[in-house]
């Protein structure tokens, strides 16, 4: 084994324990809002291919120090994380592909358990470095097999925080790992005899050092970029609070003591004599402050301007979502749901609202939302404007006679398409005449073009509710 093969494993080794101590500190800071991060998702293809590259390393090691047992074990466990890498990407692709996501880690968990325990009680545990890693490999592993074990009726997605608090602990532990194994390769560096090597490398060792530089460059870059996102995730920025300005802040208490922060804008000029329509604009993100949710409700900011406040004279009411939570129809989500209705009707005791003109729109998360609000309170809605969000078919019967105009983009990755298409033929079949705009060639974010559509809000305002009796009396 020559010098540069130690020294390239010990560069891979020790990107992949910084790159895994950083990523337990920002997990450690954020918690579940790590995986919402902007710059996660490449973050976390980066980290893999840091490990598969190690572990390739790592497995031509065991092979040409004759660890025959040792080298298979951890071929075969660096295969399934391939495998499972490439399913986590393809399930990003079609997350229909998702309901087998506890099987592919349950799969990787096993592996590497197997690969621990050989790493330690095979030949290769005779080196003490060795054998430490395979210990701390097979002890850590176990854990995670345990923990799987003992959330299993908890479905993996969304992660529960309990279970991702577990997760927190039992990464940091993984980092002991590399520490271990670092120490192996570095004392053999050390004791590696110092001869001429030839100028041309192998070419598969000068591709591993390329890929570690790459990976480093890559890894850098990333780390910066979850700093700044972290940054944005923590803090209120001045454009987030000027946003929210023109909202006036509010709050309710149920009976039950849940309470649930909100902003209201009032109408230009409000009149308690008239009448006015009320907005509900559902966010598409959670956050702890009473000020952020206004950037990240959509229909809230496009009715604040002052051409359309001007043009619009109504009410728009912009429930905050706390963390950890949703708006209802995503699954295993709680849903805040009932607090924001029981919020709303509490409104027109104390405002001049119009309540045959209420209307709900949303995007992603809020999408969702609002195909859930007018799917269980058909009788407090005459419209909704869904955006990339997805409902439950069942209840179209209910909701038939809102008029709904819903938008989505074909590609979109985060929310399938399927959602709105299939809510939108259930609504025909159920008798109702939804709109539905579809983008063939957008993902995710299609609220720009949205706001293109011409007549939009003219629509959305002369929408009202034809059956009286469904409306709720103030």
């Amino acid at each position: 084994m020559t010098k540069q093969f130690h020294q390239t494993i010990c560069a891979s080794l020790g990107l992949s324990l910084a790159a895994g101590l950083f990523q337990s500190w920002l997990h450690f800071q954020r918690g579940l809002d790590l995986y919402t991060l902007a710059s996660f998702r490449s973050w976390f293809l980066v980290f893999d291919f840091i490990a598969l590259i190690t572990a390739s390393l790592l497995v031509t090691y065991y092979f040409r120090k004759n660890y025959r047992a040792t080298f298979w074990a951890g071929l075969v466990a660096t295969l399934i994380s391939f495998v499972t890498l490439l399913y986590l990407i393809l399930a990003t692709l079609y997350p229909l592909l998702g309901q087998y996501y506890r099987a592919a880690v349950l799969l990787g968990v096993l592996a590497y358990l197997v690969y621990g325990t050989i790493l330690a009680a095979s030949h290769s545990g005779s080196r003490p470095w060795l054998k430490g890693a395979g210990i701390g490999m097979a002890l850590l592993y176990g854990a995670q097999l345990a923990a799987l074990m003992w959330f299993i009726d908890i479905p993996p997605y969304p992660p529960t925080a309990k279970l991702d608090v577990i997760q927190q602990w039992l990464s940091l532990a993984d980092r002991i790992v590399p520490v271990l194994l670092l120490f192996n390769f570095v004392d053999e560096l050390k004791n590696t005899p110092d001869v001429k090597e030839p100028v041309d490398l192998p070419a598969g060792l000068l591709l591993a050092k390329g890929m570690v530089v790459i990976l480093a460059i890559s890894t850098t870059v990333l780390a910066i970029q979850l700093l700044g996102d972290n940054h944005n995730h923590t803090h209120i920025s001045a454009r987030e609070t000027a946003l929210a300005q023109p909202f006036e802040e509010g709050s309710y208490v149920s009976r039950q003591g849940d309470t649930l922060l909100y902003r209201l804008l009032k109408p230009l000029h409000y009149d308690a004599k008239k009448r006015y329509p009320l907005v509900v604009g559902l966010p598409f993100s959670c956050r702890l402050d009473n000020i952020r949710q206004i950037d990240a409700c959509p229909i809230a900011k496009w009715l604040a301007t002052d051409e359309n406040r001007r043009k619009y004279p109504c009410f728009v009411f912009v429930p905050r979502c706390p963390p950890y939570s949703g708006w209802g129809g995503v699954a295993n989500t709680p849903s805040v749901a009932p607090l924001a209705i029981e919020a709303l009707v509490s409104l027109d005791k104390a405002f001049s609202i119009d309540t045959q003109r209420r209307y709900v729109s949303g995007v992603s998360r809020g999408g969702y939302g609002s195909w859930h609000l007018i799917g269980t309170h058909p009788e407090l809605f005459a419209a909704a404007i869904p955006v990339c969000g997805e409902g439950d078919p069942s209840q179209a019967p209910g909701m038939a006679g809102i008029a709904v105009w819903a938008f989505h983009g074909a590609k979109d990755m985060n929310v399938p398409v399927s959602g709105s298409r299939e809510m939108v033929s259930a609504l025909k079949q159920a008798g109702g005449a939804p709109r539905y705009t579809e983008y063939a060639h957008l993902a995710h974010s299609v609220w720009e073009e949205v706001i293109k559509t011409p007549g939009l809000l003219d629509w959305l305002f002369s929408q009202k509710q034809t059956d009286h009796s469904k409306a709720t009396k103030s």
